[in-house]
């Protein structure tokens, strides 16, 4: 048996006909199905998530008051739901 035979013999052993490909350009949109599914069936903060992958990356803004300079928002700044929205960010990077 070739080596080209023994790799497609292996790579048909373990499965992974039915995987979509990994690295191919342009075919991420199975992977992306399957995270979401992922992410809808076992996390229980999926709607912080899917809005972080949806939106983007949290934006921090600059704060202002009359009494100081204008600065930038930092982590311990954030509240509520700008507060689950920037951690469900690191969540989601963690799991990609």
């Amino acid at each position: 048996m070739s080596t080209s035979n023994t790799h497609q013999q292996f790579l048909a052993d373990a499965g992974s006909e039915t995987w979509p490909p990994l690295l191919e350009r342009g075919s991420y949109i199975s992977w992306v199905s399957r995270f979401r599914r992922y992410l809808n069936r076992k996390r229980e903060n999926r709607k912080w998530l899917n809005k972080a992958i949806d939106e983007g990356p949290y934006e921090f803004k600059e704060l202002t008051s009359k009494t100081k300079e204008p600065r930038m928002q930092k982590e311990e700044d954030l509240r509520g739901d700008d507060l689950k929205h920037y951690e469900a960010e690191i969540e989601a990077m963690n799991l990609i």
